[in-house]
Parts: C-alpha cells; structure tokens; sequence
C-alpha cells in the first residue's frame, strides 16, 4: 500500500510538505502542490478520511435521516438542507427509513463510524436515548424534526396545531358536517397535533361533526383513499388530508372508484401556488424550516416563527356579467414582459379584460412619456426608477384615484421598494413591477479552488477572496485573464459593454459612488472633478484587462458568464434570472458588489393621466399584483421580488441571491432630485454622461478632456435637465 513516504521520496520532498498538500493546509509552492499530486496519482495513493477524522475531531459531514423523500414535507426539508448546508461547505448524506424501525437503528450504527458533526432525523423510534447511547455527536447537534421521540432534546417543527385550527375553523365557516380524515399514523408527533388540534376546535366551539378517520402508511394510503367511496351511501362534505400527496389519491379513488362528484379537500401543502379544483390549501413553509435547522448547527439563534397562510384557487365562474375592456400597457421587452404576455389569459378569465402589450425600447419609452397626451391610446405605462419621479404629476393618475387594493399590493414590498417605486411626495403613482439591484456574481469553485488560491497568494502576497473593494475587482480581473496570467483556468477575470451609453454611464457611476462621488453639487449638477478622475483612471485599468463587448445591452454579459469565459460579473439582478436552469448555477456565488453601493434600477407600472379606463386599469393591477400571479411571474423566471418569493422555497432555489439583495436594497443609489427640492430627469443626465465616455473609450478625448467635456455639458442643460416647476 502506497504512504506518504513513498510520495515523499518519489517527489523529492519532505514527508510534511506531502502530508500538508494531501490534507490542504500549510505554506506549499505551487509547484510542490503540482508535483505532489502527480506522484500521488501515479502510485494510486488515497488519503484515510477515517484517519484524518479521527486525528482531527469531527468531520464537516452532516447526515440526514428520512421516511421518504416522496412526500413534499420531506423532499422540500432535503432540498433546502442540501442546498443551505453546501453553501457552507458540509457534505450531507441521506438516508431513507420508510418508517421502519428496524432500518433507522441500522442506520444509526452506520452513522456512529462516521464522526459526522451533526445528524438531522424525522425519526420513527418511540425513544431518543438509542441516539445518544450510540452517537459521539453532542446531544444539542441532534437534531429531531416533525416526530418527537420520547427524551429527545432538541426538536424543531411547524407550528401543526394551529394549521388543524384554521381547518376546522374553514370547515365550520362553510357549514360542513360530514368529513373525512385521511392522515399519517398518529405516532408522527405532527399528525397527531394536527389531527387532535383540529378536533379539539370543533370540540371547543360545540359544533356537530362526524368525523370518518383513516390512518395511513406509506404502502397502505393510496387504498385507504379508495375506503373513502366503498359505501356509495355515504356521502363526505369534505375531506381532509395531512398532504398534498394524500388529496391527490382522494381525487384519484373518487374518480377510479366512485360515482360521486369529488368532495372538496382540505389539505396541508407546499406554499408555491398550485392551481387543483376545489383543493383548500394550507400553506406551510416546509423549505424554511430548514433555515431554523441550519441555524443550531451554525450555533446561531433560531429562525422567528414561520408564518403558515391559506389560500383557495376557486374554478373560474362565467364571466358574462364581467364588463368586458381592453386596455394598451407600454412596457420594455424583457423575459418579465414575455412572462406577463403568457399569464395574460388567466387575467382575461378571470375578470374579462384584454391587455394588449406594446413593446417599445427604452429610449423610445422615454420619449413617449414627454409627449404622453398624444397618445391617449395607451393606458398603463412601465416607467423606470431613473424617471418616475420626474413624470409622475404630470403624466400620472394617483392610485387613490383607482380601484385598487393598494395595502394588498404594496404589502408584498420592503418599506424602502415602496417609498422609491410608488409615492411621490407623499401619493402612489405607482407599484413595483421589476425593481433591481447591481450584484456581483462570480464563479465559486475556482475561486475556492487551492491552486488558484495559491497562484494567487505567490503573485500577489494576499489571499484569494470575493472583492470587497474595486481595487481588488481590477487585480482579480488581471489576475483571471489568461493573456496576463497563462496559469488562469478561465479565459477572463470579467467583461464590460462598451457598445451603449446608459450602460457605460451605469458602469462609470458604480464606481463613482463606490468613491464617494454624487452628481448633485450645491444646487446643480454637476461630477466632483477630483472623483472623477480617480474612478475614470481606475476603470481605465478595467476595461484594459476586462473582456470588452461590442454590445448595447448586458444579455451578452450575462451569456459570457453562462459559458464559463468570465470569472466574475457586476450586473442587475433581474438579468441574472434566465440562468437558473443552466450548468453554470451550481458553480456561482453571489455577493454585494465592490464597496457595497450599487445602483438601483427596474421600474414600476403607472395608469396614464390621459386614459379613462379606470376599471380595466384597477382590475389589471389587482390582478398582475396579487401573489398568486406574482409567484408564478418569478417561477416562470421573470423578475419579481416581493416578500412572499422570498419565502418560496422552489423559488429561492432558483434565485438563491435574492436574500442578499433584499438586504442590500437600503444600499441602493439613484440620484433623480436636487437638495430636496427639484426632480431630475435622469436618464438624459446618464445619457450625457455615457456619450462623453463613450468617446473617451474610442480614445478621442483624454482622462481629463472628458471631465471636463461632461461637466460642461451638464452645466449647460442643468435648466432643462430640472422638473423645476415640482419640487419633491
């Protein structure tokens, strides 16, 4: 058998330098590193884990014990773990009971040869202790979830009794009497405070009920179901069911066995929207309860309670008494247009309106909305963050003035997203359609990568991390591009677009006020020359190592990213959202961009002051902001972040950043008023802005020659660049 003697000789090193390289750890040349894998490699060597961790302690290895990975509490709960535990760098393994006793003791003697850190169990033991008997593993990192076994210490789980209340009390509001009861065996502590929480409430509030109980099993259920509808004499007013599984096999025995109409069924499920006939469903977060388990592993304090809701997607009644309207929406083209043109039936249905999209780019929006009285045609109008305050008065109907359920639609945005997307002094205009922010992604693997960390560390003296500061974007995008550094494993460190002015204004003012610059000076507009020069310099040093991209949006950035040519990307977030179903996203992480001061952008929708289609209006923005549309704009990877995607587990599954942008948004910079007293037309500010770098890019104007070009211009237009007639 090979040993690190052998190594060590072989590769003309110390023992220790080889034990340092095999373990990862320890001051080793990139060089050493090189030639102890390959001797590695070529004797066959492989490292004893089990004698490393018993050296060390316990490993960072988590396992997870199971019933099933069928049923949505469960798969939900892994998934989440998997994704939030290897985040943190633990390896999980999990492991499947199907409830039965004898496999579970099996498994925990498996687990006791592993030294794992933590174990995660729905358990189906009557007692905890074989746990702690048998297990090195301290009793507070295991961890009992759903099913509470008797002695078991630390136990987590939703809050079941009150989901059993809000049953009954759904059941009595709709005068039923006769119920079926399809749940899990009364031994899982869920099922059982479920079940007597929600017989406990029509006991308490003396209501008549005849309760038909069926208990099930993971072999037994889908029959039991069928017991429901053996006796065609009986006749259920309602079925309830512990999951959405269970309500599934009740429509498939009545349909396969039964004569009968289907009863209503009331069912615990997953919180994503779901459209099942005369399915009542009660919302529990099964994903976020594995934030809380994640948080004792971390030793951090517990999750706040999560708050479980209830919803009811009704069949669409006739909509002959509907009056029917057709309204025009001016919008840009994005995947969230293209998403919104697909739900558009679903609002037809539901209330008779027809919407008619006109697209147009953003340049040509902006133009329509100077002279927006001569086009009483249109209706609703998608206005951007940098102009909605300049235009709101003078093209824009107060919401007030509508019908629409503002505290509804609102209620879903964070205070600051409200108060920049939809009030102007004081009165909404508006509501949040596709607010954004800049982020930076970058690919995590090479950059945990122990070569490259090394490489890096031999050029430069520092340890490899995640930019904090643009001065330590420039070396990475150096570092990560090939023509400078041959040893780089990607072709790029990162890329800019060159090809538009609003993007090179958008690229220029990141790092503008990543230095502390502003474009409001006293009482005009106007670039702190100092400022200026050192970001222009400083982005000078960019663009020369960056990929440079002849294009006019940031698609092609994005696209860059996906194919695996650049290292990191500064970008909106709402343009990240088409990548989650590709390879790429396992591979990404995500942070603040450099210095943690980015643009705001995105924009929200406004009725034109010149349409009088009022109800048309008020019936589209219920419908288009209501949660049940916005979930599926967001499943459907368009750009919507309320605070209800981001308690959607299959949602934050595809856009894992959204917690740090939510938390970054109070970051966000966008200047469109002077000393609190005049709105600015922004985008024509960006676009005098991005026209001057523009040239300067194409080398016709020096550092200096641009400030001052750009400043003179803008002291110029300051008049006609100012709302002065409306102070904020």
């Amino acid at each position: 058998m090979t040993t690190i003697k052998d190594i060590a000789k072989l590769a003309g090193v110390s023992h220790g330098t080889v034990s340092n390289v095999l373990n990862g750890r320890g001051n080793v040349s990139v060089k050493k590193i090189k030639l102890v894998e390959e001797v590695a490699q070529k004797l066959g060597y492989q490292l004893n884990v089990q004698a490393k961790i018993l050296k060390e302690g316990f490993a960072k290895t988590i396992s997870i014990i199971l019933p099933n990975v069928i049923a949505q509490q469960f798969s939900y709960l892994y998934n989440k773990l998997f994704i939030s535990l290897n985040e943190l760098g633990y390896e999980t393994t999990i492991y499947l009971t199907y409830n039965t006793q004898e496999l579970e003791l099996q498994f925990i003697q498996k687990i006791a040869t592993k030294r794992d850190l933590a174990i995660i169990t729905v358990s189906c033991l009557d007692n905890a202790q074989v746990y702690y008997q048998n297990l090195a593993i301290p009793r507070d990192k295991i961890i009992f979830v759903y099913n509470r076994p008797k002695l078991a210490e630390k136990f987590i789980s939703l809050d079941f009794k009150q989901a059993g209340e809000f049953m009954a009390k759904a059941i009595m509001a709709r005068n039923y009497h006769n119920i079926g009861l399809l749940v899990d065996a009364e031994n899982n502590t869920y099922a059982h405070v479920f079940k007597q929480s929600m017989l406990g409430k029509f006991k308490q509030s003396k209501y008549l009920i005849n309760v038909h109980n069926q208990l099930s099993s993971n072999c037994t259920e889908y029959n039991k179901a069928f017991d429901f509808f053996r006796d065609p004499d009986i006749r259920f007013d309602a079925i309830v069911t512990s999951g959405i599984e269970k309500a599934h096999y009740i429509k498939n025995a009545c349909y396969f066995g039964s004569q009968q109409h289907c009863p209503p069924i009331f069912t615990l499920s997953d919180n994503c929207y779901a459209y099942r006939d005369d399915f009542y469903q009660y919302q529990m977060h099964y994903g976020l309860l594995s934030q809380s388990i994640v948080n004792v592993i971390e030793n951090k304090k517990l999750s706040p309670s999560i708050d479980n809701s209830y919803r009811l997607l009704t069949s669409f009644k006739s909509i002959n008494n509907i009056e029917k309207d057709t309204i025009n929406v001016l919008v840009l083209p994005s995947p969230t247009t293209e998403i919104v043109k697909k739900l558009l039936p679903h609002l037809y249905k539901k209330t008779g309106v027809t919407v008619n999209l006109i697209i147009k780019s953003f340049d040509e929006v902006h133009k329509i909305l100077h002279n927006l009285d001569k086009y009483p045609e249109i209706d609703v109008v998608r206005v951007d963050i940098a102009c909605f305050p300049w235009f709101a008065h003078s093209a824009f109907k107060p919401l007030t003035n509508l019908d629409v359920n503002l505290e509804q639609c609102l209620s879903q945005y964070s205070t600051y997203i409200v108060e920049r997307f939809s009030y102007i002094s004081g009165v909404p205009y508006a509501i949040p359609f596709d607010p954004s922010i800049q982020m930076l992604f970058y690919r995590k693997d090479i950059f945990n990568d122990p070569l490259v960390k090394r490489y890096y560390f031999e050029k430069y003296r520092q340890q490899l991390m995640v930019p904090t500061t643009f001065s330590q974007f420039n070396q990475l995008t150096e570092f990560f591009n090939q023509y400078f550094n041959p040893e780089s494993p990607i072709k790029f460190g990162s890329c800019v677009t060159l090809g538009n002015p609003k993007i090179l204004a958008s690229e220029f003012l990141l790092r503008y006020y990543a230095h502390g610059g502003s474009l409001v000076q006293n009482d005009h507009i106007e670039l702190n020359k100092i400022t200026a020069l050192i970001t222009l310099r400083e982005f000078e040093e960019f663009i020369h190592t960056a990929k440079n991209l002849d294009a006019d949006w940031w698609l092609e950035s994005v696209k860059q990213f996906e194919r695996g040519n650049i290292a990191m990307l500064i970008v909106y977030m709402n343009l990240f959202y088409g990548v989650f179903n590709h390879r790429i996203l396992p591979l990404t992480g995500y942070a603040a961009v450099p210095d943690n001061k980015p643009l705001l952008g995105g924009g929200s929708l406004c009725m034109s002051k010149f349409s009088g289609k009022d109800k048309a209006v008020s019936a589209f923005f219920n419908w288009l902001f209501s949660s049940e549309i916005n979930e599926q704009i967001a499943l459907l990877s368009g750009s919507s972040f309320t605070d209800n995607i981001s308690m959607s587990q299959q949602v934050m599954n595809n856009y894992p950043w959204l917690n740090i942008a939510k938390t970054n948004y109070l970051n966000g910079i966008r200047e469109n008023s002077i000393n609190n007293k005049f709105y600015l037309d922004l985008p024509q500010i960006e676009k005098i802005i991005g026209h001057h770098l523009l040239l300067w890019s194409k080398q016709q104007y020096s550092i200096e020659e641009t400030i001052n070009n750009l400043n003179i211009e803008l002291a110029k237009k300051t008049g006609e660049l100012l709302n002065s007639g409306l102070t904020v």
